[in-house]
Protein backbone atom coordinates (compact mmCIF):
# COMPACT_ATOMS: atom_id res chain seq x y z
CA UNK A 1 0.00 0.00 0.00
CA UNK A 2 0.59 3.26 -0.52
CA UNK A 3 -0.54 6.73 1.07
CA UNK A 4 0.23 10.30 0.69
CA UNK A 5 -1.46 13.48 1.99
CA UNK A 6 -0.32 16.58 -0.12
CA UNK A 7 -1.26 20.41 0.76
CA UNK A 8 -1.96 23.33 -1.69
CA UNK A 9 -0.96 26.25 -0.67
CA UNK A 10 -3.13 29.13 -1.07
CA UNK A 11 -3.18 31.32 -3.40
CA UNK A 12 -2.32 35.06 -3.40
CA UNK A 13 -4.63 37.64 -3.70
CA UNK A 14 -4.17 38.87 -6.98
CA UNK A 15 -3.73 35.03 -8.42
CA UNK A 16 -6.99 34.92 -7.29
CA UNK A 17 -8.40 38.13 -8.48
CA UNK A 18 -7.27 36.95 -11.63
CA UNK A 19 -9.25 33.94 -12.31
CA UNK A 20 -12.64 35.12 -10.64
CA UNK A 21 -15.35 34.52 -12.37
CA UNK A 22 -13.68 32.31 -14.93
CA UNK A 23 -13.85 28.33 -16.01
CA UNK A 24 -10.13 27.87 -15.81
CA UNK A 25 -7.63 25.53 -14.24
CA UNK A 26 -6.16 26.49 -11.10
CA UNK A 27 -2.61 24.68 -12.30
CA UNK A 28 -1.39 24.26 -9.00
CA UNK A 29 -4.07 21.96 -8.03
CA UNK A 30 -3.78 19.97 -10.97
CA UNK A 31 -0.06 19.30 -9.98
CA UNK A 32 -0.56 18.90 -6.53
CA UNK A 33 -2.78 16.22 -7.73
CA UNK A 34 -0.63 14.63 -9.54
CA UNK A 35 2.31 14.95 -7.31
CA UNK A 36 -0.06 12.94 -4.64
CA UNK A 37 -1.09 10.46 -6.48
CA UNK A 38 2.41 9.61 -8.11
CA UNK A 39 3.90 9.55 -4.22
CA UNK A 40 1.12 6.75 -3.40
CA UNK A 41 1.59 4.72 -6.30
CA UNK A 42 5.70 4.86 -6.09
CA UNK A 43 5.22 4.23 -2.29
CA UNK A 44 3.01 1.13 -2.96
CA UNK A 45 5.86 -0.06 -5.28
CA UNK A 46 8.54 0.37 -3.15
CA UNK A 47 6.73 -1.53 -0.44
CA UNK A 48 6.55 -4.54 -3.05
CA UNK A 49 10.34 -4.00 -4.13
CA UNK A 50 11.07 -4.52 -0.11
CA UNK A 51 9.05 -7.72 -0.77
CA UNK A 52 10.50 -8.78 -3.53
CA UNK A 53 7.60 -9.12 -5.63
CA UNK A 54 7.55 -9.51 -9.07
CA UNK A 55 4.34 -6.84 -9.67
CA UNK A 56 1.24 -6.06 -8.05
CA UNK A 57 -2.89 -6.89 -8.95
CA UNK A 58 -6.06 -5.75 -7.94
CA UNK A 59 -4.75 -2.13 -7.57
CA UNK A 60 -7.52 0.07 -6.21
CA UNK A 61 -6.54 4.05 -6.08
CA UNK A 62 -8.39 6.59 -4.34
CA UNK A 63 -8.84 10.25 -3.63
CA UNK A 64 -10.10 11.90 -0.46
CA UNK A 65 -10.97 15.28 0.17
CA UNK A 66 -10.36 15.68 3.65
CA UNK A 67 -13.15 18.47 5.47
CA UNK A 68 -10.22 19.48 8.14
CA UNK A 69 -8.40 21.22 4.96
CA UNK A 70 -10.15 22.44 1.66
CA UNK A 71 -6.20 22.51 0.00
CA UNK A 72 -5.76 19.05 1.10
CA UNK A 73 -5.90 15.87 -0.56
CA UNK A 74 -5.32 12.38 -0.06
CA UNK A 75 -4.33 9.53 -2.29
CA UNK A 76 -4.14 5.95 -1.30
CA UNK A 77 -3.18 3.17 -3.44
CA UNK A 78 -3.41 -1.12 -2.46
CA UNK A 79 -2.60 -3.62 -4.18
CA UNK A 80 -1.63 -7.29 -4.16
CA UNK A 81 1.97 -8.13 -3.88
CA UNK A 82 2.90 -11.38 -6.17
CA UNK A 83 5.64 -13.44 -5.56
CA UNK A 84 6.67 -16.81 -6.60
CA UNK A 85 6.09 -19.68 -4.03
CA UNK A 86 9.90 -21.55 -5.25
CA UNK A 87 12.26 -20.91 -6.93
CA UNK A 88 11.41 -23.04 -9.98
CA UNK A 89 7.39 -21.49 -9.83
CA UNK A 90 6.70 -19.01 -12.64
CA UNK A 91 4.38 -16.43 -12.32
CA UNK A 92 1.86 -16.38 -15.43
CA UNK A 93 1.65 -12.62 -16.74
CA UNK A 94 -1.69 -11.10 -15.39
CA UNK A 95 -4.48 -10.49 -18.44
CA UNK A 96 -6.45 -7.70 -18.86
CA UNK A 97 -10.27 -8.27 -17.65
CA UNK A 98 -12.95 -5.85 -18.00
CA UNK A 99 -16.44 -6.77 -16.60
CA UNK A 100 -19.62 -6.08 -18.73
CA UNK A 101 -22.04 -5.64 -15.76
CA UNK A 102 -23.30 -2.01 -14.51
Amino acid sequence: MGSCVYHVAHQRFTQALSTAGRNVEIEPFTQALYDARELAMSRMRAEATALEAEGIVAVQLRQHTHSWGSHTTEFFAIGTAVRPLRADHVIDRPTMVLGLDD
